[in-house]
């Protein structure tokens, strides 16, 4: 590895109680790195697990450890600063990249002049497909989610990359992609943070594919990694069964934010009224009635209470001070 002036790219890793993934995920990164000269930062969010003696296996990493859990966006910020690396690529620590990959996602980046950031195609560990991009969210995309099966599975969904509808088979330009690898053109942010720390954890990866749009810059989707991803192994550690609620509070904070209160309750509305919809269906029964149920209360939530009003019980809250 080498110093910040001769880098080619800044790889942060943010990590909470991970270590054995954070472990596979840094002997990984030389190969998915090679032939780029790379430096990599990994930020610990005050875990209680053995980091320190997985770090003592990669004494070439730098490593900060915070007093205190600081959150997602705020600890990537830290471990992505302080580089003149002209590309930067924030990783999960429960990623575990393939030779080449890494430099495969720069070398798309350096060639699309337009493109602010390139994002591979994750799967799960046993290989199969994880669904990781996505339209932003809007009344059109919630309604069409709540379809029934057939119908979502069909061209509307893959226009819309509805969850499980959307094949993933196409290199292309996207609205946005899960933050679990983000290479990022350093140029793109200007030298600022690149993720906004208004959220603890999640829809900063939302947010960043959002602004950068905004800009006029492109997000880019390359088929042709594929990266294996854990996922959510921060987060269901923290919240279990709330995690999916802790997600939605973030949404809609962001799209109020974004698009204005009001938007965001008719946002709630149209969602509210297509869930209730699809519950109507008589096909609609078991494990899959009880999760639309779920997402009728947090979609009501949001109608009734506002978009900043809090979807899960207290006992989600109490565990924010540790959560990743």
């Amino acid at each position: 590895m080498t110093g910040p002036c001769t880098a080619d790219v800044r790889v942060g890793i943010v990590t909470w109680n991970s270590a054995d993934l954070l472990d596979r995920c840094l002997r990984a990164l030389p190969a998915a790195l090679a032939p780029l000269r790379a430096e990599i930062a990994v930020v610990d969010n005050a875990s209680t697990d053995d980091v320190d003696a997985v770090m003592a296996n990669h004494p070439g990493v730098r490593f900060v450890r915070n007093a205190a859990n600081v959150g997602y966006g705020r600890a990537m910020n830290q471990a992505l600063a302080g580089t003149d690396a002209p590309v930067l690529i924030a990783l999960n620590p429960d990623t575990e990249a393939p030779p080449g990959s890494l430099a495969r996602l720069v070398d798309v980046l350096r060639g699309k002049q337009h493109a602010a950031l390139v994002v591979p195609r994750l799967v799960n560990p046993d290989g199969t497909l994880q669904h990781s991009v996505y339209r932003f969210p809007s009344p059109a995309v919630s309604a069409a989610a709540s379809l029934p099966g057939f119908v979502r599975r069909g061209r509307l969904g893959r226009r819309l990359w509805l969850l499980d509808a959307a094949p993933h088979d196409t290199s292309c330009e996207v609205d946005w992609a899960v933050g679990a690898v983000h290479c990022i053109r350093a140029a793109a942010v200007d030298s600022e943070a690149p993720y906004s720390e208004r959220w603890f954890m999640y829809v900063e990866d939302l947010d960043l594919c959002w602004r950068l749009r905004s800009a006029g810059w492109r997000v880019w989707f390359d088929h042709d990694v594929d990266v294996v991803h854990v996922g959510n192994a921060s987060g269901a550690q923290a919240w279990g069964p709330w995690r999916t609620a802790r997600w939605v509070d973030a949404t809609y904070d962001w799209y109020a934010l974004v698009h204005g209160r009001l938007a965001a309750r008719w946002l709630a509305l149209v969602s509210a009224a297509a869930v209730t919809g699809r519950l109507a269906l008589p096909t609609v029964r078991g494990a899959d009635r009880r999760e639309q149920v779920q997402w009728l209360r947090l979609h009501g939530r949001k109608l009734v209470f506002g978009a900043r009003s809090r979807s899960a019980p207290d006992r989600a809250d109490a565990v924010l001070a540790d959560a990743p």
